[in-house]
C-alpha cells in the first residue's frame, strides 16, 4: 500500500504538512506536528498539518486513506521521509551560509546553528526565506522553493508467488492480555476485578496518544464481550436497535486497565512503528470469555456474556414472562385504581396523570356503545393488532405502542367497570413487552354538547423499564399523541356527522380542473 506525505516552508518559515489519511480523533494532527518540529528544531505549535488533502491537487493513491492502524507505519513514517529530505535541502543552504561543512549543522530551538560554536546561528526563518525571496543566493545546484512530496510502500509487499501466497502487512503487532473476573451466582454479573494489556507496537511516537487507543479499543471489546448483541424476536423483528436496547459500555462500566509497553521497532517500517489501532478490539473479548469460561468450568462460551445467558451457563434460566404475568399485572392495575378511589397513593415507576375535554360530532349514545363493542373497540385503540374478550367487560389486547425511537408490542389486558350507560365508565388495562411493563386506569364521563358529546377524561399510568428511560416530557407527548389518536377514531366509529375527511390531493384537484377526475 502506497502511503504520500508533503511537507513545506513559507517565506515565514512556517511549516506546513498534507497528509493522505483522515483522522477520525487518533491525534493525527499531533504525531505530525511533533514529527516535524522534532526533524527541524521547532515546536509543534509552529507546524501547520492539513487532513483534508484534495485528491486533484494533492499527492495521494488509492491506498489512502485512515484503516488498518496504517497511520504510524506507513504515512507518519512518510512524512518523515519528506522532512528530512527537505531538511537537507536547508542543511545545504545554512552550510554555505555559515561557512561550515554540512554534517556540522544543527537544528534546534528555533534556530539554524553550527554545531560546537552555537554562537555561529541563524534562525530558522532566515534560511527559509532565502530560497523564496533570494533564489539567485542559493549555492550552486540548489533548486529553488521549499517543499518536499515523499511516497513510500514496504518492499515485502511483493506480489502473489508461485503458490498464490501474499504478504499483505509491513509490520505485526503483538498483544498479551490477562484478566481476573468475578461472577455474582445471583444476578449473572461479569465483574473484572484487573485488567492487564500488554502491547509491542514498536516504536511509540507519542506515548500518551498509544494509550488512549489502548483504552478505546479496551472499552469496545469490554462491549463486544459483555454487552453488545443484535437481538431479533421469534417473529423476526429486531429488538435492539436503539441504545435503550442495544447496551453499549459508559465511562461508568469500563475499568482502569493495566498497560504496558514492549517496544521492539520493525525493521520494515521508515520509523519502527507498528500500530495498535485494533489491538484490544480483538484480544479483549476472547480474554474475557476465557476467564468466565474458566471461573465456570465452560467450555461453551458464547458472547456476549449478558446477564441471562451467564444465569444459564451457571444453571438457573431466566423464565420469558406468561400470561399469568399479564394478569398479576392487570391485578395490581386494579389494587391501585381501589387505593386512588379511596385516596390512598400509588406506587408507581415513572407517573403520568393528565385531564382534560374534547367535543366528538356525535351522541353520548354512539360514543358509549363504541366503547362497549369489542370490533368498534379494536379499531379505536392506537396500535390495536387484537382484541378479544376473556369475560364481560374483560378484554385481552395485542397492542404495539412506540415512544420516541422505542417500540415494543404489548400482551395487554383490558377491563371496564364502573359503566353507566351512557354517561361514564372506567377504562383500565396493563401490558407487558420485551422493554418493561406498562398501566393505567382513566375515568371517561360523556354529556350531550351541541348535538355532540362533551368527553371529558381524567386518567394515571405508570411506566417501567426501558421505556421510563425515555423521559417524561418525552412520555407526556407520546401520551398526547395516543390521546388524539384514540379520540379521533372514537369520533369516526361511532358516525359522527363532523368527522373530517382527508384533503384532496393536489394532483387530484388539478384532475378536477381538467376535466379527468370527479
Amino acid at each position: 500500500a502506497i502511503a504520500a506525505a508533503t511537507v513545506g516552508i513559507d517565506p515565514l518559515g512556517g511549516l506546513s504538512v498534507v497528509i493522505a489519511s483522515s483522522p477520525a480523533g487518533q491525534g493525527h494532527r499531533t504525531v505530525c506536528a511533533q514529527i516535524v518540529a522534532d526533524v527541524f528544531g521547532v515546536e509543534p505549535d509552529e507546524v501547520s498539518v492539513n487532513v483534508e488533502f484534495d485528491t486533484q491537487k494533492d499527492a495521494w493513491s488509492v491506498a489512502a486513506g485512515n484503516y488498518s492502524s496504517r497511520f504510524a507505519g506507513a504515512v507518519a513514517g512518510t512524512l518523515h521521509i519528506a522532512c528530512m529530505r527537505l531538511r537537507g535541502k536547508v542543511t545545504d543552504i545554512a552550510a554555505a551560509s555559515l561557512g561550515c561543512a554540512a554534517a556540522d549543522v544543527v537544528f534546534t530551538g528555533g534556530r539554524i546553528q553550527v554545531r560546537h560554536a552555537p554562537e555561529r546561528s541563524v534562525p530558522f526563518a532566515r534560511f527559509a526565506a532565502s530560497p523564496h525571496w533570494a533564489p539567485g543566493l542559493l549555492p550552486a545546484g540548489t533548486e529553488p522553493g521549499l517543499r518536499e512530496t515523499a511516497f513510500w510502500t514496504p518492499p515485502q509487499l511483493t506480489a502473489p508467488d508461485e503458490n498464490d501466497r501474499v504478504n499483505t502487512s509491513a509490520a505485526y503487532g503483538f498483544v498479551f492480555d490477562l484478566c481476573a473476573v468475578e461472577i455474582d451466582r445471583d444476578t449473572g454479573r461479569v465483574r473484572i476485578d484487573r485488567y492487564v494489556t500488554t502491547h509491542d507496537a514498536g516504536t511509540l511516537l507519542n506515548p500518551a496518544l498509544a494509550d488512549g487507543q489502548i483504552r478505546g479499543a479496551f472499552a469496545q471489546g469490554l462491549g463486544a464481550a459483555l454487552m453488545e448483541e443484535f437481538r431479533y424476536g421469534a417473529d423476526g423483528s429486531f429488538q435492539s436497535g436503539t441504545f435503550a436496547d442495544y447496551l453499549v459500555p459508559t465511562a461508568c462500566e469500563v475499568p482502569d486497565p493495566v498497560i504496558l509497553h514492549l517496544e521492539t521497532p520493525s525493521p520494515f517500517t521508515p520509523l519502527g512503528a507498528k500500530g495498535l489501532g485494533e489491538g484490544n478490539n480483538m484480544s479483549t473479548p476472547p480474554c474475557i470469555a476465557n476467564a468466565v469460561a474458566d471461573a465456570l468450568g465452560r467450555a461453551d462460551i458464547v458472547l456476549p456474556l449478558t446477564p441471562s445467558r451467564v444465569m444459564a451457563l451457571i444453571g438457573m434460566d431466566d423464565p420469558a414472562p406468561s400470561r399469568g404475568s399479564v394478569a398479576a399485572s392487570m391485578a395490581s392495575t386494579e389494587k391501585a385504581v381501589a387505593a386512588s378511589q379511596a385516596g390512598q397513593p400509588a406506587k408507581a415507576g415513572k407517573a403520568l396523570a393528565a385531564q382534560g375535554e374534547i367535543v366528538l360530532p356525535a351522541t353520548p349514545e354512539a360514543v358509549f356503545a363504541v366503547l362497549l363493542d369489542p370490533v368498534a373497540l379494536a379499531r379505536v385503540i392506537p396500535g390495536c393488532n387484537a382484541l378479544t374478550s376473556i369475560g364481560p367487560n374483560r378484554y385481552r389486547a395485542d397492542v404495539t405502542v412506540g415512544v420516541g425511537m422505542i417500540k415494543a408490542r404489548y400482551a395487554a389486558e383490558v377491563a371496564l367497570s364502573e359503566i353507566e350507560a351512557p354517561h361514564r365508565l372506567r377504562l383500565a388495562g396493563s401490558g407487558l413487552s420485551s422493554v418493561g411493563t406498562a398501566k393505567g386506569s382513566g375515568l371517561v364521563s360523556l354529556e350531550p354538547k351541541d348535538g355532540g358529546t362533551l368527553l371529558r377524561y381524567d386518567y394515571e399510568a405508570e411506566v417501567s423499564g426501558k421505556v421510563a428511560a425515555v423521559g417524561g416530557r418525552m412520555l407526556e407527548g407520546a401520551a398526547k399523541i395516543v390521546l388524539k389518536q384514540l379520540f379521533e377514531q372514537l369520533g369516526r366509529q361511532a358516525g359522527g356527522p363532523g368527522t373530517a375527511s382527508a384533503p384532496t390531493s393536489w394532483w387530484r384537484r388539478l384532475l378536477q380542473r381538467l376535466g379527468g377526475a370527479k
